[in-house]
């Protein structure tokens, strides 16, 4: 039976500019006479079941190729279900590529090829991702200002990394903090007044924002990141501590590694994952160690 890479495509990817990496995926494709078909997401929501679909087709492992941003891979992975005989690529060609960057795939598209090596000599990687009730994630959840840069996001015109900071910019003088209950392991709950209340299985957000150093992707554990709000000058402190990737070393930073762990917001419900914002009463999210294969560096 004939390998076939199945390419699922956000055309609106890096505004259109995820067009270049799939003619060029494409054609290192041909070159070694490889098959494959290309899936065009349509809108929303599209790239998950598409996912199903593909997974639902025959017997046989499933090489499943996304070629987008951080969004796109989201959306994949919340078509997959635990277990399915699939492995995942990613050909990183979005605005942001975080998950790209934590498995050291390259983003930039004159080095397409090193970006393809391991899904071609099928490098197959397991890692975690955290799981929700209804909803999956292979890099964070996050409440607070996260969730606020998402939602100013959608109204620029244009996106670019620099768009990530120019909304956290803003939002430092305009967020309101909110409590949050929050309880990890099987411990006590315990409150927090936050503006950032998330978990991560990942360094970067926001398009290469360095948050949780020293996170990896297959140890079994999430990374609860929480910023807890001490007025505007210290918000001005871990603003300029990101840009020089120190924010996890401020006084009012707790990072703790835990197994699972449950977030009530007290008011504001808006929870970020990966580009998308959702509302969510509770989060009560669980690690999924080793859950999911992908092509990547072992």
């Amino acid at each position: 039976m004939t390998d076939i890479y199945h390419i699922i495509y956000n055309p609106y990817a890096n505004r259109g500019g995820a067009a270049r990496y799939l003619q060029a995926f494409c054609a290192l494709l041909d070159s070694k006479s490889k098959a494959y078909t290309v899936y065009e997401t349509t809108g929303p929501g599209h790239a998950t079941q598409i996912t199903r679909d593909i997974i639902a087709q025959g017997d046989g492992t499933k090489y499943i190729v996304i070629m987008g941003g951080d969004g796109t891979v989201h959306e994949v992975v919340n078509g997959y279900n635990e277990g399915d005989d699939v492995v995942f690529g990613i050909v990183p060609a979005g605005t942001g590529n975080d998950v790209a960057a934590m498995l050291g795939i390259p983003a930039a598209l004159e080095d397409i090829e090193a970006a393809a090596v391991n899904i071609l000599e099928k490098n197959v990687r397991p890692v975690d991702f955290i799981s929700a009730v209804d909803m999956q994630s292979i890099l964070f959840f996050s409440y607070g200002i996260a969730a606020a840069m998402i939602l100013d996001m959608q109204k620029y015109k244009k996106k670019t990394k620099i768009s990530y900071y120019r909304a956290l910019l803003k939002n430092m003088f305009v967020f309101k903090a909110d409590e949050y209950e929050v309880t990890y392991d099987g411990g006590e709950a315990r409150r927090y007044k936050a503006d950032f209340c998330a978990v991560h299985n990942c360094i970067h957000a926001g398009g290469g924002m360095h948050l949780i150093d020293g996170a990896v992707m297959d140890d079994g554990l999430m990374e609860l990141f929480i910023v807890e709000h001490r007025g505007f000058f210290r918000r001005v402190l871990n603003f300029i501590s990101i840009l020089g990737k120190k924010i996890h070393l401020q006084p009012n930073v707790q990072v703790l590694r835990v197994k699972e762990v449950t977030i009530v917001p007290t008011a504001n419900k808006l929870c970020c994952t990966a580009g998308e914002n959702h509302y969510f009463d509770q989060l009560k999210l669980s690690m999924r160690h080793k859950g999911i294969k992908v092509f990547g560096k072992c």
